[in-house]
C-alpha cells in the first residue's frame, strides 16, 4: 500500500464521526511506522480493528440513520456463537481476519483472553456510544474506562498473559486523558462523560458542560483539580507494573504512550487542565 502514515493505514477518517481522528492517531501511534515490517503489520492490524469499531459507533451517534456498528456487532456475535461467518455477513473481511487470528485450530491462552477482551470492548462500545448517556457515579465512570479502552488495550499484539490486568488499567488511564482532551467536541455533540455525582458535588450542571458555559462557574477549576490531583494518581498507580516492565517483546508500545504521560507529569499535571479550560470559550476571563 502506498502510504506512509498510520492514519491512512487504519482509516482514521473513514465514516462520518464526531471528529476526524487523523491527527490524534498520528500523535498516538506514528511510532508504529518505525517498526520492522512484520511487527508493524501486527500493530496496524489491531489498531485498525479498534479504529473501525470506534468510527462505526461514532457514525451512529452523528447519523441517526446509520446502523453500521450494529451490523458489525451482530455479525461478530454470530461468529462468536456459531464459530463461522454466514455468506454476505457485513464486514466479513475484517471478521475473517479476527477469526483466523483468535479462533483458529491452534489454542493459545492469550487467544482466549483476546476473544474475551474484544467481546468486552464491543459490549462497552454498544453501551457507552449512545445519545443522552448519563453516567451517575464515579464508580460507573471508572468501569467505563476499564471496559471500553481497557479491553481494547488488552487485544494489542505481543502482550504477555501476565500483563493482561495491568494493560486494562493502562487503557483506562489512556481513555481518561482522551476524555479530558475531547471535552469540547463531545459537548458539541451533546455528550458529557463526567459523572452526575461529581458534577453535583462541585456544583456544576450537566447543561453548563453541554452549553460550553462551565468555565464561568468558579467550581470548574476545582473539579478539574480533583480529576488531576486525586483521581488521576489512582489510575496511574494501577499501571506501575506495566510502566516499569522490561520484558515486553517489541516494546511497542506501551512505552511510547508512557513517554507522553511522563511529559504531562513533568508539567505538574497542569497541561490537561489548561487544554480542557481552553477548549471552552475564553471570554470568561479565566486564565
Amino acid at each position: 500500500m502506498n502510504t506512509s502514515t498510520i492514519s491512512d493505514l487504519i482509516g482514521s477518517s473513514q465514516y462520518r464521526a464526531v471528529a476526524d481522528d487523523s491527527l490524534k492517531d498520528e500523535d498516538n501511534a506514528a511510532w508504529v511506522m518505525e517498526l520492522d515490517s512484520s511487527t508493524r503489520s501486527e500493530w496496524v492490524e489491531r489498531i485498525g480493528w479498534i479504529r473501525l469499531v470506534d468510527r462505526l459507533a461514532e457514525n451512529e451517534l452523528v447519523d441517526p440513520g446509520s446502523f453500521e456498528f450494529r451490523k458489525f456487532y451482530t455479525s461478530w456475535k454470530k461468529l462468536l456463537n456459531k464459530g463461522y461467518l454466514e455468506v454476505g455477513s457485513p464486514y466479513g473481511d475484517v471478521l475473517r481476519h479476527i477469526r483466523d487470528r483468535w479462533l483458529g485450530d491452534e489454542f493459545k491462552p492469550t487467544n482466549y483472553l483476546s476473544i474475551q477482551s474484544w467481546n468486552s470492548f464491543l459490549e462497552a462500545t454498544a453501551r457507552y456510544h449512545c445519545k443522552d448517556l448519563v453516567i451517575e457515579t464515579l464508580e460507573q465512570y471508572t468501569n467505563m474506562l476499564e471496559t471500553l479502552s481497557g479491553s481494547c488495550f488488552q487485544v494489542l499484539p505481543y502482550l504477555p498473559e501476565k500483563y493482561w490486568p495491568t494493560a486494562a488499567s493502562f487503557g483506562a488511564l489512556d481513555q481518561f486523558y482522551n476524555n479530558l482532551r475531547d471535552m469540547l467536541e463531545d459537548a458539541e455533540q451533546g455528550i458529557c462523560y463526567l459523572p452526575a455525582q461529581l458534577l453535583d458535588e462541585f456544583g456544576i450542571s450537566r447543561d453548563e458542560i453541554l452549553q460550553l458555559q462551565a468555565c464561568q462557574n468558579p467550581n470548574y477549576t476545582k473539579m478539574m483539580r480533583f480529576w488531576l490531583d486525586s483521581y488521576l494518581p489512582r489510575l496511574r498507580q494501577k499501571t506501575y507494573e506495566l510502566m516499569v516492565a522490561e520484558d515486553l517483546p517489541h516494546l511497542g508500545k506501551f512505552g511510547e504512550t508512557g513517554r507522553f504521560i511522563a511529559i504531562v507529569e513533568l508539567s505538574g499535571f497542569f497541561e490537561p487542565v489548561i487544554l480542557t479550560i481552553r477548549a471552552f470559550p475564553t471570554s470568561t476571563g479565566l486564565k
